[in-house]
This record gives structure tokens, sequence and C-alpha cells, in this order.
């Protein structure tokens, strides 16, 4: 009797998730963010050593892959729907992006046959982004010490340009978007 009631238990948490999942679909995917286009803008520049030698910022900013987005969005009437996903977070030489989780709805208006108007709003959360830091050897004049990776060149004192390291939170890419459809 135990044996039965489990099964039976089971088989209608199958149905029931065959069920949400019927009223699911994929919404979006998209490559890149406003935080990885920020590292994006950190690779431009670059410097010379004391010895000549140059540095080009670029190879420290360029992703081992793109910060990825997919959104599936769940019908909870025929007007509203929970919109939830994840992103994969990025990397380079000198940057983190952490991955996200996507959560937010879609809502739609439909103001006359064959149109529709749509809201859409996401907002992440986690996903933060931190510019990684150097070690530095300036020799006499200030010794071995960590900076910024960008300004480890500046006339700026090392330990200010701990400062200006680039770190944004994961809700930097929270987004409305407003469409209209019209169907002819």
């Amino acid at each position: 009797m135990i044996l039965s009631s489990s099964l039976l238990a089971a088989h209608g948490t199958q149905a029931s998730s065959q069920e949400f999942w019927a009223d699911t679909s994929l919404l979006d995917v998209y490559v890149g963010s406003y935080r990885s286009s920020k590292a994006r803008d950190l690779s431009r520049g670059g410097y010379d050593l004391s010895g000549g030698e140059a540095v080009d910022f670029r190879s420290w900013y360029v992703p081992t892959y793109r910060d990825t987005t997919i959104l599936l969005s769940r019908r909870i009437a025929p007007d509203f729907g929970i919109v939830w996903g994840l992103s994969s977070g990025e990397s380079g030489e000198k940057y983190t992006i952490d991955p996200a989780l996507q959560v937010g709805f879609v809502l739609d208006y439909f103001p006359f046959e064959n149109a529709v108007v749509s809201i859409r709003a996401t907002y992440p959360f986690f996903g933060n982004m931190a510019e990684k830091t150097c070690i530095a050897d300036y020799g006499e004049l200030g010794g071995v010490q960590p900076v910024n990776c960008r300004l480890a060149a500046d006339i700026i004192p090392p330990e200010e340009t701990l400062d200006f390291l680039v770190k944004l939170r994961g809700e930097t890419d929270a987004r409305i978007r407003i469409s209209f459809l019209l169907l002819f």
C-alpha cells in the first residue's frame, strides 16, 4: 500500500511538472551585457614601461567566453507572464563578471484587434563585475605594491590607483523593454 501511494505521488509530481513546462517558452538568448561592454571599453589604451616595453591593455580584457543570457517565460494569464533565466558570466585576465539569476515579468496590452503592446522587465541578481589588481615594482621610489593595472604608469600614487578599479553590480543590466506589434 505504501509503494502504490508513493508511485501515485511521483506520477502526480511528474504530471504537474509537465504542465508547468507546457506554458513555458524560450523568450530570449543574447550575448553580451553592459558589464561586458565596459570590459571592452577598458581594453583601449596602454603605456610604456621604464625599459621601453609597450603594455597594451587589449589582451587583459579579452574574455575566454562572452556573458550569455538565456531567458524563459511562463504564462500565468493571457496578458501576464513571469520571466526568469541565467547569465553565464564572463572573465578575462584582469576582470571577472559573476553569473547572474534573471527574474522579471512580461505584461501585454491589446489596444485593438491584431495589436499588442508588450512591456518586459528583467532584473539580475548577482552578476557583479570586478577588475583585478596587478603587482608593480616601483624600485627605490615605491617598492613592490598592488596597483590598478591600467594606471600603474600614471602620475597618481600607486595606492590611490586602487580607488579607480571598476566594480559594477549586476543590477546595471536591469532592463525594461517596451514593444508594439501590429499584425496585418
